[in-house]
């Protein structure tokens, strides 16, 4: 059993949403321990499943992305290496800031705006990434693909993964850069230099992008800031500029390798986080938690739950000596105080609101499984989570006589219950269904 408690995994979470789709929607796991929260009663479940193909898809992932890490060494490696003009024995200053930091640049700024618009891409090498890491994979893939792109956390959580391996990558393709000057400059005649058709119009960019690039270390090592002037590639020019070389090492270290570590490091940051206690509030996400926690049979509590409230929606003023014991032996849930809402009587409602800050142990909402009004109820829900203040919430719905007995509802209202709820993301609120219990009569 793989990593109980604690945040997820991106394996166990992609594993958990492959078994999620081939759960038969009834089945309930014997012995399953339900844990405190909705993630920690959900990873319970997906590690008593089989085991999937999460781990070998990220497996997969990883040696695409050590692939795509040596392939960008290799890349920074031979763009500086394709700066060094053998004829003139120097490099161009200039070629070699675009193509080791300015151009780089210009593809992270691109990267940024098509994460803007799609946060799960990764940026411009998510899709690469993700077409090795399926073809490393093999036939599960394009399965493990489909699950992840239909759960928005998983799919955050691998853009954050995908994320942090390109900016490690970027990082890589500076260090190439790094290497290949430095073996340049300590095994070959080099001389760095920069020309101009112009008077002055070169000079002045270059002027402009030193001051910018060595401003934080020019103020304790001045001879790492070039003299431009005097390394302007004229008739005369013989090599010379080794100042240069110090200043493009930094700016390689600066504004190269140190910005794409920190952003990896930011990235790795919100992929743990966005691990750390997924809300899971998809409609299949909210049928599970139904089906685990729901209805909870078996002997009764030796000390239910005190203090909880019970709201009567609408007026139905139901039997509450019946409806008790049901509350006791399945939901845990010891009512003390009842109230009503949804009814023209301000004095009533009025009462309901105070009563909703003083229900330690949660609060029920009883309603006929006839009567659901979404936006309405939707409303309710809403103003009633306000004032629970993180409680737990339960509804529950059943049919009822004249006298107030509870029956159970019919097919077709349970399943427009369970609809309305699957559909409203954010509100944690349990869907509890009244059934005859024909093995232990209320009394």
């Amino acid at each position: 059993m793989r990593g109980s408690g604690g945040r997820w995994k991106l394996d166990e979470l992609i594993d958990f949403e492959v078994a999620l789709a081939a759960w038969d929607g009834s089945s309930r796991p014997e012995g399953l321990s339900e844990g405190e929260s909705r993630s920690a009663t959900f990873k319970a479940w997906q590690e008593s499943a089989e085991p999937g193909p999460g781990r070998s898809w990220v497996s997969a992932l990883n040696w695409a992305s050590r692939l795509l890490a040596i392939a960008a060494t290799m890349a920074g490696f031979g763009a500086a290496w394709g700066c060094y003009d053998m004829e003139r024995e120097g490099i161009h200053v200039v070629v070699f800031l675009c193509v080791t930091l300015f151009i780089p640049w210009l593809i992270l700024l691109a990267g940024l705006l098509a994460w803007i618009f799609r946060p799960s891409s990764g940026g411009m090498a998510g899709p690469l990434l993700k077409k090795l890491a399926n073809r490393f994979s093999g036939e599960k893939g394009r399965e493990v693909m489909a699950r992840i792109e239909g759960n928005p956390e998983l799919a955050r959580a691998l853009g954050w993964r995908i994320a942090s391996r390109t900016q490690k990558a970027a990082a890589d393709y500076h260090f190439g850069a790094f290497i290949a000057l430095s073996v340049l400059y300590f095994f070959r005649r080099v001389g760095f230099f920069w020309e101009t058709t112009t008077e002055t119009a070169m000079q002045e960019f270059l002027s402009t992008a030193v001051k910018v690039l060595s401003a934080p270390w020019a103020w304790f090592e001045p001879r790492a800031v070039p003299n431009i002037a005097a390394s302007r590639r004229e008739a005369g020019w013989e090599g010379g500029g080794a100042d240069w070389m110090y200043f493009l090492l930094l700016a390689l270290m600066v504004w190269g390798i140190l910005p794409r570590w920190v952003l990896a490091n930011f990235a790795v940051f919100k992929e743990r986080r966005t691990l750390r206690d997924p809300a899971f509030q998809a409609p299949l996400h909210r049928k599970l938690w139904r089906v685990l926690t729901g209805v909870r049979r078996g002997s009764e509590p030796e000390r239910p739950a005190d203090g909880a409230l019970v709201i009567d929606l609408g007026g139905i003023s139901p039997d509450r000596g019946a409806l008790r014991p049901f509350f006791l032996r399945h939901l845990r849930m010891n009512p003390v105080a009842w109230e009503t809402l949804d009814v023209l009587d301000t004095g009533r409602e009025e009462s309901a609101r105070t009563a909703l800050g003083k229900a330690p142990a949660g609060i029920v909402l009883v309603a006929e499984g006839w009567s659901l009004a979404p936006r309405r109820m939707e409303e309710t829900l809403k103003r009633v989570l306000e004032a629970a203040g993180g409680r737990r919430l339960v509804i529950h719905i059943a049919d009822f006589d004249k006298q107030g007995r509870p029956r159970e509802v019919k097919a077709d209202e349970r399943a427009a219950w369970e609809a309305f709820l699957d559909g409203q993301k954010g509100l944690d609120v349990e869907l509890s269904i009244h059934e005859e219990d024909r093995t232990w009569a209320p009394g």
